[in-house]
């Protein structure tokens, strides 16, 4: 079993920058079982698609991936009925941005991994402004957002940046 560290944090992009950034790759993510673990899959990356088996919470969670044929991947989508999720991301250095589709539009996320709890964050890409972080922040695990109804999804989008104005940055002070 592999484990996953990982960082997340609520940004914001000008529309310029996402223009800028290009094409990007567009992820669709179905969430066939939610809680403990998590069973996702995945389309749109270059290996092919993929099932996640993910438990844990926080900054540190174990993981288990495995490249599946594209018929099981089809099963799995229609296991997961609603619960899709769709993204453009772009790599940039060590960081991964994501721009969300759909109901979640103007939901944008940057994450990193990280090999330990304690390695130091490099600087963020260029022209993207990190809110505040998000790994702690059960609402935005996106197994529990592919949950929600899509009003509920627009709804928490707009509820996300709301909330940011009370935030003290990345060392808390």
């Amino acid at each position: 079993m592999g484990w996953e560290i990982e960082r997340r944090f609520l940004v914001r992009v000008e529309d310029a920058v996402w223009f800028r950034l290009g094409e990007g790759h567009h992820l669709r993510q179905g969430y066939v079982r939610n809680g403990e673990p998590s069973v996702r899959i995945r389309t749109g990356e270059a290996r092919g698609p993929v099932l996640t088996c993910k438990s844990g919470r926080g900054i540190r969670r174990s993981e288990v991936e495995t490249v599946v044929p594209t018929e099981v991947a089809q099963a799995l989508f229609v296991a997961a009925e609603d619960r899709i999720i769709e993204k453009i991301r772009w790599r940039l250095g060590a960081w991964d941005v994501d721009r969300f589709l759909g109901p979640l539009e103007g939901l944008a996320l940057l994450e990193i991994e990280l090999e330990t709890e304690d390695d130091p964050l490099p600087d963020p890409p260029e022209d993207i402004l990190i809110l505040r972080e998000v790994t702690d922040d059960k609402r935005f695990v996106s197994g529990r957002v592919a949950r929600m109804k899509k009003k509920e999804q627009q709804k928490f989008v707009k509820k996300a940046y709301k909330e940011v104005k009370g935030w003290k940055g990345l060392s808390g002070g």
